[in-house]
């Protein structure tokens, strides 16, 4: 993707992740952002993020996922685990959060689950809560990321200094702005779902909250 068009993107992304932000009461910290010039801490930060997503996409994903959703997660897991290329694996994965992300906001919808969820234990619905929690925050962190990595791309000191990081500030552009959009939706489905079975829910309010504990036998 040209530099203009991620600008592009980067834009229309933060309009979007700021009125979510208002929406559900998380202020402004979305345009919040801490070493945007550095490369090396953008990074660092970005991958942090994407384990976030990724690890609490998954927690909803098994709280909400259907037999039949199971079976095609299931097959995308296990080829996974198979490779062993990096680029591939982080291909795979990528998707592999998408395809649970899809599952989750339309299973979040379904009036059925909710009157389920309705009568779960307090552990589960304890994990579930905490897992929309990370999932929040790590759509703050990848909205702070994307905004941060629109500056390092536009830093013409970077071309030389770190020209061949700029591929991985790319790379992660891409994937954080493509989970930031995709989680608005989510978010707002997730909204309804908890109010609807009665699950409390606590959203972070600053990109450097901690994540909360994944509970041990929620699902």
């Amino acid at each position: 993707m040209k530099l203009r068009q991620i600008f592009i993107v980067v834009l229309f992304i933060s309009f979007i992740l700021v009125g979510t932000a208002g929406a559900f009461g998380l202020g402004d910290v979305v345009g919040k952002s801490s070493g945007g010039g550095d490369i090396d801490s953008f990074l660092v930060r970005a991958k942090t993020a994407e384990a976030l997503v990724n690890a609490s996409t998954k927690s909803l994903y098994e709280a909400t996922a259907s037999k039949e959703d199971q079976a095609k997660v299931e097959e995308m897991q296990k080829k996974m685990n198979e490779i062993t290329d990096p680029q591939e694996k982080n291909k795979l994965q990528k998707e592999l959060t998408e395809t649970e992300n899809a599952i989750v906001e339309k299973n979040a919808k379904d009036a059925e689950l909710q009157k389920q969820a309705a009568v779960w234990d307090a552990q589960k619905k304890q994990h579930v809560s905490n897992a929309f929690f990370n999932y929040a925050l790590g759509a703050l962190q990848a909205g702070a990321c994307v905004k941060d990595g629109k500056s390092i791309v536009s830093n013409p000191a970077n071309a030389m200094k770190a020209a061949t990081k700029l591929g991985e500030v790319k790379d992660s552009l891409a994937s954080l702005g493509g989970f930031a959009t995709g989680s608005v939706n989510t978010i707002s489905a997730l909204k309804t779902f908890m109010s609807a079975a009665n699950i409390s829910v606590t959203l972070p309010t600053s990109t450097t909250e901690k994540a909360k504990e994944n509970i041990a036998g929620g699902i």
